[in-house]
């Protein structure tokens, strides 16, 4: 399962993503404009956490978990998209 705690997951993340965009070679541009958007999102979370870090408020640590939220649920996403891909063929 494709689920990240914190923005430093991510690379271990994007290898499993690519590795199920191998699996399927219709399915590879695909997974990588899809890593591409979600790294840009990982990128925001690591400027969100170092924010929190610093300031330690609850709003700084409130936006993290909202923006960690979204990229778990693109993620999720990408999971069905692909197992609709895999039982499709």
């Amino acid at each position: 399962m494709l689920v990240i705690t914190n923005s430093l997951d991510w690379a271990k993340t994007e290898t499993a993503l690519i590795k199920l965009g191998d699996l399927i070679p219709m399915f590879r541009h695909d997974i990588k404009r899809l890593s591409n958007n979600i790294q840009s999102q990982v990128h925001e979370l690591s400027k969100l956490e170092l924010h929190a870090r610093t300031t330690k408020s609850r709003l700084a640590l409130q936006a993290c978990q909202d923006k960690l939220d979204e990229i778990n649920q693109e993620l999720k996403q990408i999971e069905k998209f692909h197992l609709m891909s895999v039982l499709s063929q």
